[in-house]
């Protein structure tokens, strides 16, 4: 019985072996002479999906975050309108910027909201904060909606470095919490 049921086994095998058999290679040789050998080959494929990843702030390379770091200014009396300018201190410590794309070039933009920092109907311009880059090669576009080129090596782009941000102080603005936010993009074309 057993027997019978290796054989059943056997004859399902090799019909599916019949389709099967154009994916593999074998060789073999005989003889009582040194030197035998055989060779068979294994074709390898590796498929990488077209990717864009883009992290500003905390986070952890290639997980989406929802977190949104802030970057925070404080003056003091003597400081307001001074034209000194003040270094503003992010809630998740240094702020981490990374690109990578494996497409080709990269475009990159950073737009702030509509308006500039607000505070009920007081502003600051956008241009009061100033964006500086330390180390890495990824430069910080302005904060304007213009897109600077990543341009590509060997197809991909993958750029990093850590921005700080100062805030130019350059006229008094109204005592309050002046908020805003600048979304970045990095795409494809």
């Amino acid at each position: 019985m057993k027997f019978a049921k290796q054989l059943i086994a056997l004859a399902a095998l090799s019909t599916l072996g019949a389709s099967f058999s154009a994916f593999a290679e074998s060789d073999i040789n005989t003889g009582a002479a040194a030197g035998l050998s055989a060779i068979a080959r294994l074709d390898v494929r590796v498929t990488v999906p077209r990717i864009i990843y883009l992290q500003v702030g905390t986070g952890t390379a290639f997980t989406d975050v929802t977190t949104v770091d802030r970057v925070d200014f404080t003056l003091g009396a003597a400081d307001v309108g001074s034209g000194l300018a003040i270094a503003g201190v992010s809630t998740g410590g240094a702020v981490t910027a990374r690109v990578l794309g494996n497409g080709g070039n990269v475009t990159f933009s950073a737009v702030g909201t509509v308006g500039g920092l607000t505070n009920g109907t007081q502003t600051i311009p956008w241009s009061q904060i100033v964006p500086a880059v330390t180390g890495g090669t990824l430069v910080h576009p302005a904060i304007s909606g213009a897109s600077s080129t990543l341009t590509a090596v060997a197809n991909v782009v993958n750029q990093s470095t850590t921005y700080s941000f100062n805030y130019s102080n350059t006229s008094a603005v109204a005592a309050g919490t002046y908020n805003g936010q600048v979304t970045y993009t990095a795409a494809l074309p």
